[in-house]
């Protein structure tokens, strides 16, 4: 079976390729075929295909920014942020397991995610702690 994962954050550096290498790591060791695009400072790299995308189980998106959607039309799709990606791999790929799916027409992914609790938070929210 094959995964897919699209990682991005604000500054596409570190982050972004530390998102990948989790993901990519935790969908091995549970015996996925998987492949992460990157959306980093250096632009787009290792771009998922159309059939890619068709041949998928699941898509995880690992992103603090906008990413485009209308591609994944049709596919169980679970959003977080670079940080639980990083943080939780493992736990994201049992969790799209059961994501729900995406279809074109709906918003394209914004900054708000849901972390492990459940929580809702933004980047901003994030930032400024209670």
């Amino acid at each position: 079976m094959k995964i897919l994962g699209v990682t991005a954050c604000p500054t596409g550096i570190a982050h972004t390729y530390m998102a990948a290498e989790a993901i990519e790591s935790a969908a091995k060791k549970a015996g996925y075929d998987v492949k992460v695009e990157t959306r980093g400072s250096v632009g787009v790299e290792n771009g998922l295909t159309d059939k890619e995308i068709a041949e998928a189980e699941f898509i995880i998106l690992a992103c603090d920014t906008t990413v485009p959607m209308e591609r994944f039309h049709g596919k169980k799709v679970l959003s977080t942020g670079v940080s639980e990606a990083i943080k939780n791999a493992a736990g994201l790929i049992e969790k799209a397991k059961e994501a729900p799916v995406y279809s074109a027409g709906e918003p394209e992914v914004k900054v708000v995610k849901e972390n492990a609790e459940g929580e809702k938070k933004s980047f901003f929210g994030n930032l400024f702690k209670k």
